[in-house]
């Protein structure tokens, strides 16, 4: 057997477990709507990022 499909499919299932504990995690976190003002200043960060 050629290792090359057993290393896609390790990668797809490391990929998979990635997306559902990032997925957990932005459930579980909620920072974002309990901390609007923390919100509004990572957007301005993220917008004066963008304008250079």
């Amino acid at each position: 057997m050629s290792s090359k499909p057993l290393i896609i499919i390790v990668g797809f299932i490391l990929a998979l477990l990635i997306t559902v504990v990032g997925g957990i995690y932005l459930s579980i976190d909620n920072s974002c709507v309990n901390d609007k003002a923390s919100l509004e200043k990572r957007c301005q960060v993220a917008l004066s990022h963008h304008r250079y």
